[in-house]
């Protein structure tokens, strides 16, 4: 399990690229697929199926936005226009895939953490080169072309090396698999798959000359023994928590309204044995006393100089005195739909819960039970809609100088933070 330590920043103030990409590149049926679920059974990482959560959860303004920024580079468009006119790639789909191809690396390079895909810019570049027809990587154009495609990006490569006969039995043995090259016949799946090896080397051998750091894995290992070498290729800049789990005795927990944060911190109240404190009660329990009662800040100032506690939470004024004393700050980044649906499902049970309390009542009482099913819900629809601003803010604010001690794990799915907290 992957904890990200924050990333540094530059004297002008400039955030620093955050992205680790490691990148799998093997012959189809190389069990590519299988490895990347196994890593992630060891290691909080983002695959292709999160990353196009993420990238769902994109407004189209800024989709264009990205895919603007990534056609204003003209030098790598002039370098993919040379590599496609050479290699003749004038298919409709060798020219969509290479369109696409381009888009990818400036919105992949504005995400933060580890990123591991079976799918990455050199298997992109050997479809792309397949599904035209060549059969060979131009050894003076690709290099260029993939040095900017990964200018700006910390990649790790790792070739899953696998014979084609190897690789023909597993892909003939699979019920289901997603490759151009499922369903074919045997002979023509084999020679296929030998072409495929040869264009294989030839973007390799592009890719050491472009400078990638790139390693190679025996591809007939149990998958789990390879998804422990590729997790150890992870940089030194991550640090594996769950190791020292008891080490953790002052963890906050930040992230929109609906994304669970309560429920995550109870558990971890239970897990360590940690007092646990909710932001939004005690900033309650400080404006009942009035003006001259200890005030929010200081009742927060007193929690944190304590030895060990659980913060549910996160308000502007006092996120200083929490980030400070945090030995973790965990981040609740899900997708924007699936804190959309728990908030439609905690509403659903207030209402029922309302409903259910102005049945005994009658009159006025039950009148104001049924507006009360109301008021909550706007109040959260005001505070998700801000939250959702600030959502954008916390990822340059955990980065920055201020906060560049603190250690930050950012959870992007329910199954990443189901993993987290089996792992603890």
């Amino acid at each position: 399990m992957l904890g990200r330590t924050l990333e540094p920043v530059s004297p002008q103030g400039r955030v620093e690229p955050s992205l680790t990409l490691i990148e799998l590149f093997a012959l189809p049926g190389a069990g590519k697929t299988t490895v990347i679920e196994a890593a992630e059974q060891q290691a909080l990482v983002k695959t292709r199926k999160s990353l196009s959560e993420e990238w769902a959860d994109t407004s189209v303004p800024q989709r264009l936005a990205h895919v603007t920024r990534a056609y204003a580079r003209l030098r790598r468009l002039g370098m993919a226009t040379r590599f496609g006119i050479e290699a003749r790639l004038f298919t409709p789909e060798s020219v969509f895939r290479l369109t696409k191809l381009l888009a990818k690396p400036h919105w992949l390079s504005s995400r933060s953490g580890v990123v591991l895909l079976d799918q990455g810019f050199l298997q992109d570049l050997w479809s792309i080169l397949v599904s035209g027809g060549s059969s060979r990587a131009n050894q003076t154009l690709l290099p260029p072309l993939i040095r900017a495609l990964y200018e700006g990006i910390d990649a790790r490569i790792f070739i899953l090396e696998v014979d084609p006969d190897t690789a023909c039995a597993r892909l003939r043995g699979r019920a289901h698999g997603d490759s151009r090259l499922d369903g074919l016949p045997e002979s023509e799946l084999r020679s296929s798959l030998r072409a495929a090896a040869g264009l294989q080397r030839q973007i390799v051998a592009a890719a050491n000359l472009a400078g990638l750091s790139i390693r190679t894995l025996d591809g007939l290992a149990p998958p789990d023994v390879i998804a422990d070498q590729v997790v150890s290729g992870l940089p030194p800049t991550t640090t594996r928590i769950a190791s020292r789990a008891s080490q953790l005795r002052r963890i906050s927990i930040v992230g929109s309204t609906g994304s669970g944060k309560s429920h995550l911190a109870r558990e971890l109240a239970h897990r360590l044995g940690l007092p646990l404190c909710e932001l939004d009660k005690l900033r309650k329990k400080a404006a009942s006393h009035g003006p001259y009662g200890p005030t929010f800040q200081s009742r927060v100032a007193e929690l944190v100089n304590g030895d060990g506690w659980i913060i549910d939470g996160h308000y502007r004024d006092v996120r200083h005195l929490i980030f400070c004393r945090a030995d973790l700050v965990v981040w609740l980044n899900y997708p924007l739909r699936i804190v959309a649906l728990q908030l439609m499902q905690r509403f659903r049970r207030k209402v029922i819960a309302n409903l259910r309390r102005a049945v005994k009542q009658s009159g006025k009482a039950r009148r104001m039970a049924r507006f009360d099913v109301t008021v909550p819900w706007t109040r959260r629809l005001a505070r998700l809609a801000r939250t959702v601003r600030e959502r954008r803010e916390y990822g340059g604010l955990l980065r920055s100088a201020e906060y560049r001690n603190v250690q930050v794990i950012e959870l992007t799915s329910i199954p990443m933070t189901r993993r987290w907290l089996r792992d603890l």
